[in-house]
């Protein structure tokens, strides 16, 4: 059980971690003028910024759903990221990016792209194993109370 709470607190910290990468990366995207288009948007909302803290709050109640939607939001986050960061040939792209002015904002974009993805994939790691844990204590409870 102690393990369990470890690692909602660690899955909490690495949302809280997103979060303030999250705003910093935003603010690079602003300054750099590099803009998300409509459609990105709506991923980027709901999935990226919103999900994460959602999740997070769920986990302490309903840690089922929680970690489920961690997991998810997470790994969706991850793979957006992959690929409008480091595949995709677009203004999205660090090595796009890294020629833009300031050079101080093409840095963070930079970095906070890289922060982005080991946080996202670290978070995603923590919602997989608490969704095992989970589904093990329900399994062991209906074990427990059946007759």
């Amino acid at each position: 059980m102690r393990n369990g709470r470890t690692l909602k607190i660690t899955a909490a910290a690495l949302v809280v971690f997103h979060f303030l990468i999250v705003v910093l990366h935003s603010i690079a995207h602003e300054i750099l003028a590099v803009k998300a288009t409509a459609a990105q948007l709506a991923f980027i909302f709901p999935v990226i910024i919103a999900a994460p803290p959602v999740a997070a709050l769920l986990l302490r109640k309903f840690e089922k759903i929680g970690s489920a939607a961690l997991s998810l939001s997470m790994t969706g986050s991850f793979f957006f990221g992959l690929y409008y960061h480091f595949i995709a040939r677009t203004s999205d792209h660090v090595a796009h990016v890294a020629n833009l002015e300031p050079a101080f904002w093409a840095a963070a974009f930079e970095a906070t792209a890289y922060l982005l993805a080991l946080s996202e994939l670290a978070a995603a790691y923590a919602g997989f194993w608490l969704s095992i844990k989970a589904a093990r204590y329900f399994q062991d409870y209906e074990t427990r109370t059946s007759i």
